[in-house]
């Protein structure tokens, strides 16, 4: 491909200054001709190097400020440069869409001789890079959700893709801020390992899991399988942990049990439980470790990851305490819509051994 086309990383960072503005996209001075920051990807490279050139050397943006959101569609071009009339010439255009952290971009929002924000039909209207011109037609025809919202900070599978490229050896560190960076972006554990990776940071478990959670992670009652042992370990807060063996009939066999900041909880299969946060800020981990029989996801017991409640083969021979399910009707409202106040008194008056 590199004998016959060039193949061009072209980078989207997106702002909108107002609710009823339209979205606008960050333009540089390249060659006398404003365009989207870009640069040619070289044989081999991957796209965390490539970066580095048009958000450091030409931003002038330091590491760990700018992080790719998604890859759009490759777009095929070809026609004349405005550089070389008469000859034509072939391109692969790579649209990639960044983030930046807000403290960065907010650096770059005024307007300058070597850059400017310009909205689409702007860029239509003023671009003379016949490359920029097929990227935004592109836009409109292939990418509309670009138009309706826009970055306010790095996402989650973004910060969590960006630890990996920087983890991609034998010996993965990841440090308690990275952690901490990671989950504050989202709303979900935050899963190294997984069974079947699906994510571009995971990697596969080889016989168990291996995740971080916080608060903002929705909890439901669930069963794992045979073979599998659970594990769950609090590094702040505090967390509560329902359970009862499967096999055990009667509301009443339900037990509970409060753990600490550096306390750990080893679970069976075949013990259903539920385990939630008493506290609004709370760190843990989850190691799960599952025999060849076992996928991830949800499924029927002793097939997939675990079996909720609604799809459990038992699920009506089984009733939970009253106490749980006040716990988890507060628990399964959105994160900053739960009385944690309410949630800690439920757990205060708890008597089960």
């Amino acid at each position: 491909m590199d004998n016959i086309a060039s193949l061009v990383l072209y980078c989207f960072i997106r702002r909108k200054v107002s609710e009823k503005a339209s979205i606008e996209f960050l333009m540089i001075r390249k060659q006398d001709n404003f365009t989207f920051p870009p640069t040619k990807l070289r044989p081999g490279e991957g796209l965390y190097p490539a970066l580095v050139r048009p958000m450091e050397e030409d931003l002038g943006l330091p590491p760990q400020s700018y992080y790719p959101e998604n890859e759009l569609g490759m777009i095929p071009n070809e026609g004349e440069s405005p550089r070389y009339p008469g000859l034509t010439k072939q391109w692969y255009l790579y649209p990639v869409d960044v983030s930046l952290t807000p403290e960065v971009a907010s650096s770059l929002e005024a307007d300058g001789e070597e850059s400017v924000w310009w909205t689409l039909d702007e860029i239509l209207h003023n671009a003379r890079e016949p490359n920029v011109r097929a990227i935004a037609k592109s836009i409109l025809q292939r990418s509309p959700e670009l138009q309706e919202t826009v970055h306010t900070r790095p996402s989650m599978d973004a910060l969590a893709s960006h630890w990996a490229a920087c983890n991609n050896g034998g010996v993965r560190h990841v440090k308690v801020e990275e952690i901490r960076g990671i989950l504050g972006a989202g709303n979900r554990a935050f899963n190294l390992r997984v069974a079947d990776p699906y994510l571009p940071y995971q990697r596969q478990g080889l016989g168990f899991t291996w995740s971080f959670f916080t608060p903002k992670d929705t909890q439901d009652v669930h069963v794992h399988g045979l073979p599998a042992v659970e594990i769950y370990g609090v590094i702040e807060g505090r967390l509560q942990v329902w359970h009862k063996p499967m096999t055990e009939r009667g509301v009443r066999t339900w037990r509970c049990v409060t753990l600490e900041a550096g306390d750990w909880l080893e679970l069976e299969a075949l013990n259903c439980h539920l385990a939630f946060w008493i506290t609004p800020q709370g760190l843990g981990t989850v190691i799960k470790a599952a025999g060849s029989g076992e996928l991830a996801g949800v499924g029927k017991i002793g097939v997939a990851g675990k079996t909720i409640c609604k799809d459990c083969n038992v699920a009506r021979q089984c009733h939970m305490h009253p106490r749980m399910l006040q716990a988890l009707e507060e628990y399964s409202k959105p994160f900053d819509q739960r009385d944690y106040n309410k949630i800690s008194a439920l757990a205060s008056e708890i008597e089960l051994p």
